[in-house]
């Protein structure tokens, strides 16, 4: 609420709301004004409350994560044997 709005509302409670009577009306309007901020503020504490704790339900489950396993491989690699190499015909005994 701008400074503009304050004054506008309690030149208007000036003009409907008796000199005497202000007083009273002024105290009552600060009262609900506070009951109404702490009734704000608790529901948002609870709010973000609520939000920052994880749901009860996951914390009664206790989730393991699954076991990695590793399967052997289906083909083996295997080093290639070298190739065979031809008779020297060079060497005769």
């Amino acid at each position: 609420m701008g400074i503009l709005e304050i004054f506008l509302v309690l030149l208007v409670a000036l003009v409907v709301i008796p000199p005497d009577d202000l007083p009273q009306v002024m105290r009552a309007a600060g009262k609900i004004l506070r009951e109404l901020r702490l009734a704000s503020n608790t529901v948002m504490r609870e709010i973000g409350g609520a939000l920052d704790e994880p749901p009860a339900h996951l914390m009664q489950q206790r989730v393991t994560p699954p076991e990695h396993h590793t399967a052997p491989p289906e083909h083996p690699t295997a080093t290639p044997e070298p190739p065979a190499e031809p008779p020297d015909s060079s060497a005769k005994t």
